[in-house]
């Protein structure tokens, strides 16, 4: 399931990446990301979850990233948007 808001990356008439709400409450939300197989290693994640993060349901909220330490991709896609470790 993808909570909203979401924001998806659109190739070819095709979901590429896609943003989501995996947390939400009235003070904060944390992003899940998820890309299709044939569109990894492009950096569709990080542009998913950049548009997310500017949802104007999102603007009164604290926003949060997190991944696990053997997750290089999703680590790839913290560093690309300048978010602290």
């Amino acid at each position: 399931d993808f909570w909203r808001p979401w924001v998806a990356v659109v190739e070819d008439g095709d979901v590429a990446s896609l943003c989501f709400a995996a947390r939400l409450s009235v003070r904060g939300a944390a992003a899940g990301v998820y890309t299709f197989p044939a569109w990894r290693g492009r950096g569709l994640a990080a542009v998913a979850t950049a548009a997310w993060s500017r949802h104007p349901e999102l603007s009164r909220r604290e926003l949060g990233y997190s991944t696990l330490m053997s997750n290089t991709a999703s680590q790839r896609v913290a560093a690309k948007l300048g978010l602290p470790r």
